[in-house]
């Protein structure tokens, strides 16, 4: 495995803790929140990112 995969790995766990932990209650933990804030706010820049150079490429700008 690749370190980029093994973030991605370890990243998800955080999220699916989260989640789990919101089940039993325990979901409002100031690292949780802010580890999953993290997480998804690097999640949806890369989709940004990515969706941007589609455009580029789509109309050729790039």
């Amino acid at each position: 495995m690749t370190p980029l995969q093994i973030a991605v790995l370890i990243g998800l766990f955080i999220v699916v803790l989260k989640f789990v932990a919101s089940l039993f209650g325990y979901g409002n933990t100031r690292l949780l929140n802010n580890l999953v804030t993290v997480i998804l706010s690097i999640f949806v820049t890369f989709e940004i990112v990515k969706l941007v150079q589609a455009f580029a490429i789509r109309f050729g700008v790039a």
